[in-house]
């Protein structure tokens, strides 16, 4: 595979690298107790309903509660492990020096769009009164983190096809081979080129 070295900063991928991370291995917990949650829900809904309790939420009954939470750990979970997965991958590629371009552009692309309609349903869910402080925080981290890898992407991309992707990196001088310059001085004396003062005219 093509290296591509001297083109990444560590300063531009590893902040959006850690927060997406975090970030999405919170929503992995949270997921993770809905689901459990909503089983718990379901297997001892018949032992409560026989006291006379009943589920409901903001006037949804008890099948629609569950069904509602099922679906929704369900998709973000997957969500968040699949942008656990496209981190690892770019952190991978990027330590063995072959971290295209045109991937990291294609990995961002979906991390945005998939994030930043996350982060549209978490606002229309907010105005109506049944979104969380935590689930905007944490989309929104994901959906302005996706953007900047974006940016990156796209720009370094476009260079590629420019030709112009590894102009303004640097590749460290290699001190072994040095510079090709006799300074050796061998005793002799120096050759001057014969100068002679100029004729008088009357």
């Amino acid at each position: 595979m093509q290296k591509y070295e001297g083109i990444w900063r560590k300063r531009q991928l590893l902040p959006c690298w850690i927060l997406q991370i975090l970030a999405a291995l919170v929503f992995v917990v949270v997921s993770c107790l809905l689901l459990v949650a909503a089983g718990y829900v379901q297997r001892n809904y018949h032992k409560h309903s026989s006291n006379g309790y009943r589920y409901s939420y903001y006037g949804y009954s008890y099948t629609q509660l569950v069904e509602y939470a099922r679906i929704t750990g369900g998709v973000v979970l997957a969500l968040s492990l699949g942008t656990v997965i496209l981190n690892i991958l770019e952190m991978v590629f990027y330590a063995r020096r072959i971290l295209s371009p045109v991937f990291l552009l294609s990995s961002a692309c979906v991390k945005t769009l998939v994030w930043v309609a996350y982060l549209v349903l978490s606002i229309i869910a907010a105005v109506t009164g049944s979104a969380s402080i935590l689930d905007l925080l944490l989309s929104l981290v994901l959906a302005v983190t996706s953007i900047v890898q974006l940016v990156f992407g796209a720009v370094y991309t476009h260079r590629k096809r420019k030709g112009l992707l590894n102009r303004g990196s640097y590749k460290a001088a290699n001190v072994e081979e040095g510079y090709n310059m006799n300074t050796k001085y061998d005793g002799a004396a120096p050759q001057y080129a014969p100068q002679y003062a100029p004729q008088y005219a009357p």
